[in-house]
């Protein structure tokens, strides 16, 4: 069986002193005030919800319930990006051809998912999600350019899921059950400090199932967890779905007035909230609105240009370094990236109060992944 020992020193070191780092920089950074927690004694009134000790008793299951599932998979998902390069090299196939197909497809499907999740259900969606990774994965085991491509197709897809039906599933979720919206970020803030966790995690792991089965390791064993975290989701999500609101009849024929009442505990209704939507395209209306607004027109190129670039970065970081080291060891080198992310957004808790403006800071980390570009 394959060990750490047979791992090139230098990526050894070179993991152990990022991790150092971190950590470092942990220490340094200043902590937060704690903003968002549910309080630990008496009431609280807040966004006119009262909230009780066994509010705050489901809420703490809410939240482990959505993060058991949310780390799993996304645990599940970095597992697959760090030897798909390497896997599909060894079977000989056009790697640039089956990275488009995938961000093709993910670009197509990802205009409507959110609206087809909202109306079909986000728990389902999320149950298909979890199919669709289970079979793309199986799917990896065959060398068959019309099966892999078919893979890429169907990998767009699940990856639009993935960015709606977890999130959507728990908003709507919280504010069905009437917890104070305050709340939302005591869960999405344990969520992206464990998805780092789990994404370096994902890199030592698949480092070790490929020294164990090879190339193919890893997506065995995303499959594994892509099962378990299907089973938690069939066992203890409830659904939701946009319908779930008592929809009113009004003589607008623009709009639709949705009543959402929410119970708190079992008991009488805690909240009742309106919300209008319009019934209109929505694409068409966010392209209207990056037309008619300079400042979001120069964010969509601003942010469109850097995903194009980190993207690019995603396809060639690989068979860049493989071309110094034929025996790169991939999954331990994905893990030091994700270490780099880590460490990224701790330099930027303890610099952003140095800089005048969102538009200096923004300037120079565009100006340093630049440099590094070059590099």
């Amino acid at each position: 069986m394959a060990t750490a020992e047979g791992w090139p020193q230098w990526a050894m070191s070179l993991f152990g002193g990022l991790s150092v780092g971190l950590g470092l920089l942990t220490l340094v950074r200043k902590p937060k005030k704690a903003v968002s927690k549910p309080e630990a004694n008496g009431h609280a009134e807040k966004n006119g919800t009262t909230t009780t000790a066994q509010s705050r008793s489901e809420f703490r299951s809410l939240q482990r319930d959505y993060l058991a599932v949310y780390l799993v998979i996304f645990l599940a998902d970095w597992l697959q990006g760090t030897n798909m390069y390497t896997l599909y090299s060894s079977y000989g196939q056009s790697v640039s051809t089956l990275f488009l197909t995938g961000f093709t497809s993910a670009l197509f499907f990802g205009t409507f998912a959110g609206t087809l999740v909202d109306q079909y259900g986000r728990k389902n969606a999320c149950v298909w999600f979890c199919v669709l990774e289970v079979v793309i994965n199986v799917m990896e085991h065959v060398n068959d350019v019309r099966i892999l491509l078919l893979g890429r197709v169907l990998g767009g897809v699940s990856t639009s899921l993935l960015f709606t039906a977890f999130e959507t599933w728990y908003v709507s979720e919280h504010r069905r059950r009437g917890f104070p919206e305050d709340w939302l970020a005591s869960t999405f803030g344990l969520a992206a400090f464990g998805n780092g966790c789990v994404a370096v995690l994902a890199g030592v792991l698949a480092q070790i199932a490929c020294d164990m089965s090879g190339d193919i390791g890893p997506f065995r064993l995303a499959i594994a967890l892509t099962v378990v975290a299907l089973a938690i989701i069939l066992w203890r999500w409830p659904e939701n779905t946009r319908s779930s609101s008592t929809t009113l009849k009004t003589t607008t024929t623009n709009f639709t007035t949705t009543t959402t009442t929410t119970e708190n505990g079992g008991g009488a209704a805690a909240a009742t909230v309106k919300v209008v939507q319009k019934k209109e395209d929505y694409t068409a209306e966010a392209w209207a609105t990056v037309r008619r607004d300079r400042n979001v027109a120069r964010l969509f190129a601003v942010t469109s240009l850097y995903e194009g670039a980190t993207y690019t970065f995603v396809f060639l970081w690989v068979p860049t370094l493989l071309r110094h080291d034929p025996s790169l060891p991939t999954g331990l080198v994905f893990a030091c990236l994700m270490l780099c992310i880590a460490a990224g957004g701790e330099t930027f808790s303890l610099v952003v109060h140095a800089f005048s403006s969102t538009f200096a800071l923004t300037a120079a980390a565009l100006a340093v992944a630049a440099v590094a570009a070059l590099v």
